[in-house]
């Protein structure tokens, strides 16, 4: 399934990146390779899936490292500098972005492995690992582990991956096993790569370079140690690892995707208006540079809303035995819906502004309007997650409802 063919040598682009020890440096990287990417996001559009040197470049580049924890020599960046890396790659392409914001998640996993599954399923960081947790298989307890099966879909960057997991509720003697909060028990298993069915599926609207193929294991499974899991559902934790404190954070650097497209709009919809106003300044008029003021807007207080939620949360989970508060948390997820929310209204006026020209194939704003549209069809992105942050604030008034009543950022205001 992997696609990496070439040696990084033949590249010069890949070949003069800094080795992606620490997060200024994979920032760096990702810097020098926007132009890379730039270049291969038709290719990766073609394929449906990240080209051979787009996923050397982002390897190379270190962006699939950010979430390995110090504890196993990672740069365990911040979630402000992961969505940040996210957000400059979808600014670029939505697909190849969300490559990033999933297969980032990689050292999120390798954190929860015991030391002997970590040395034997990562002898390197450069290790990327896709997982995909619904539909959810089933995992039924053998000696010494599991045989785990299952249909799994939205397998994003599983082409390009060196490990799969996938997402199985757990049965022992054909009952199922429940966890101490009474539901059943859902934990995540590195796949064997050689009992898996790749569906080669992936035919969308946009988002297509993400390479979101499904795979399956067919019944009665494939056997898996148990060493080789890990539990989705872990309640949150004060102790351990900063970026492993909750299960949720590993899916906030994906909220860089709404972002990056979202800014890739107004980009394409001024240069549009920049046009105009060279060829027919008098089709200019006041309303045509109010909604671009308006999208431009909603990119800015997106972008700065999400950076201090990521600011505010990193804040917790780097400091030695705090933990997360339940309204915390969901604020922590929010953010995703929020930014999907910024742009839907960015697509709707800057398709505005484009005109009948974004139904265009040769318009590079119409593979961004379908990217947008894809992005916003992820779980991440939906209106309930401001339910759940509701619920939290109603349920906890003493943890406060808005970022204004977070002691860090009152700290900040003096």
């Amino acid at each position: 399934m992997t696609i990496i063919d070439a040696p990084v040598e033949t590249d010069p682009v890949i070949a003069g990146l800094k080795t992606p020890d620490s997060a200024e440096a994979i920032i760096a990287n990702i810097h020098a390779i926007l132009p890379l990417l730039a270049e291969e996001a038709d290719e990766s559009e073609r394929l449906a899936r990240l080209s051979p040197r787009a996923a050397r470049a982002l390897r190379a580049a270190g962006a699939f490292q950010m979430a390995f924890p110090r504890s196993r020599g990672g740069v365990e960046m911040s979630l402000v500098q992961q969505v940040e890396v996210t957000a400059l790659v979808s600014a670029v392409d939505g697909g190849i972005g969300w490559n990033v914001g999933v297969l980032n998640a990689t050292g999120y996993y390798a954190g929860r492995l015991s030391d002997k599954a970590y040395a034997e399923l990562y002898p390197s960081r450069d290790m990327p690992t896709s997982g995909a947790f619904h539909p959810r298989g089933r995992a039924d307890r053998v000696e010494g582990g599991y045989l785990v099966s299952g249909d799994w879909g939205w397998g994003s960057g599983s082409y390009t991956a060196e490990h799969i997991i996938g997402g199985a509720e757990v049965f022992a003697d054909g009952e199922p096993v429940l966890g101490a909060d009474g539901k059943q028990v859902h934990l995540g298993f590195w796949l064997p790569r050689e009992a898996i069915d790749v569906k080669h599926d992936w035919q969308v609207l946009g988002v297509r370079g993400s390479g979101s193929t499904s795979y399956s294991i067919p019944a009665p499974g494939a056997f898996v140690p148990e060493r080789y899991s890990f539990d989705r559902e872990a309640a949150d934790t004060a102790d351990g690892d900063p970026l492993d404190k909750s299960v949720g954070v590993s899916h906030v650097a994906l909220t860089g995707v709404a972002l990056g497209v979202a800014r890739h709009a107004v980009d394409l919809a001024a240069e549009y208006i920049g046009y105009r106003m060279q060829s027919a300044p008098s089709k200019v008029d006041a309303a045509t540079r109010q909604a671009l003021g308006e999208a431009m807007g909603e990119v800015d207080f997106a972008y700065a809303g999400v950076r201090e939620v990521c600011r505010l949360t990193d804040q917790v989970l780097f400091a030695p035995g705090a933990k997360l508060t339940d309204v915390q948390r969901a604020r922590m997820t929010a953010a995703n819906a929020v930014a999907g929310g910024a742009l839907r209204r960015v697509l709707n006026l800057c398709t505005e502004l484009a005109a009948a020209s974004y139904i265009l194939d040769r318009n590079e704003i119409q593979r961004v309007v379908r990217d947008g549209l894809g992005a916003l069809a992820h779980a991440g992105t939906r209106r309930m997650h401001l339910g759940a942050l509701a619920t939290a604030a109603m349920m906890h008034p003493e943890q406060g409802r808005t970022v204004a009543d977070e002691a860090g950022w009152a700290a900040d205001a003096k």
